[in-house]
């Protein structure tokens, strides 16, 4: 089972990773996996004089202090970001790939080695938590706007502060659409959209935006797949040796990036946080997938379990 899961995943690994550039999912294996997608060569955006194109708006969300409560909101953006802060790895990854690798001052919440495509400049941005960054380690980078996974967005020890918090220390700030409830691949391009509108590179964002589009027509379209239904588990960790089976209802983007590769999710419509392995029998699943990521369980005890 575990060979015909790994001949299955090489070529569809992109997506269901990709996906998480997409979601920018802390420890998760698709903040890691944007490694297979390279960006397309950087182009110069048109220069247009910035009092005659600020101020912008943009459909982004403010969250509430405890992070439950998410609200959409319009933000107008008065001048270009000069000193940003991504407070995750794939935020920061998806702004290097828009040409905006000169304006980061800091990053947090970096989980694994750089895609090889932005590892260079990457490289070159301060740390300023290996984990999620509290509001005094953003302050501390003295940034003018902070982007980012909205569940970051809170009050507390590994939150950035509140986006109105933020505003009252004269900080902009842009949550990112895929980490709302049912996010897609289409948020994922509204970011693209939104960012080269707040940033005026909007040539590039079309352009970076093509390109994703692009790959995900190619990688649906594969002949291995196409047209093809697997149905599939996924585990989520291990526990007293015995894999533990989570509830994929939440993860939207995730599911949607199997189903491109022609895997259904069996886990995707359970609830609660697990599922049963009475429940894993029941369905007999034809794949299992494991995350494989930097400080995750072990592989071979998870193969083993």
């Amino acid at each position: 089972m575990y060979m015909k899961f790994k001949n299955m995943m090489t070529a569809g690994t992109c997506l269901v990773l990709s996906a998480a550039l997409l979601a920018g999912c802390g420890a998760s294996a698709s903040e890691s996996a944007s490694s297979e997608a390279v960006a397309p060569e950087e182009t110069a955006s048109p220069e247009v004089a910035e009092d005659s194109y600020y101020p912008v708006s943009v459909d982004t969300y403010t969250v509430s202090s405890d992070g439950a409560t998410w609200t959409p909101v319009t933000t107008e953006y008065t001048a270009e970001p000069q000193r940003v802060v991504a407070n995750n790895q794939g935020t920061a990854n998806l702004l290097i790939r828009l040409g905006l690798a000169d304006k980061l001052v800091g990053v947090a919440a970096v989980y694994g080695p750089a895609p090889e495509d932005v590892a260079e400049q990457f490289n070159a941005v301060p740390v300023i938590a290996e984990g999620y960054a509290s509001k005094e380690a953003v302050l501390g980078v003295d940034p003018d706007f902070v982007a980012g996974r909205g569940d970051l967005f809170v009050d507390g020890d590994y939150g950035v502060g509140t986006t109105e918090e933020l505003a009252s220390a004269g900080i902009a700030s842009y949550i990112t659409h895929v980490g709302e409830t049912g996010a897609n691949f289409q948020s994922f391009l509204t970011d693209i959209d939104n960012l080269g509108v707040i940033f005026n590179v909007q040539d590039k964002a079309a352009e970076l935006k093509a390109y994703y589009q692009d790959y995900v027509a190619a990688l649906q379209s594969d002949e291995r797949w196409a047209g093809k239904t697997t149905k599939m588990a996924e585990v989520s960790w291990i526990e007293d040796g015995m894999p533990v089976f989570g509830s994929a209802a939440t993860e939207s983007l995730q599911n949607e990036a199997f189903v491109m590769i022609g895997l259904d999710n069996i886990n995707e419509d359970c609830d609660g946080s697990q599922v049963s392995i009475e429940t894993i029998i029941a369905e007999d699943p034809e794949v299992i997938v494991l995350f494989d990521y930097e400080g995750g369980p072990d592989m071979d005890e998870m193969i083993q379990s």
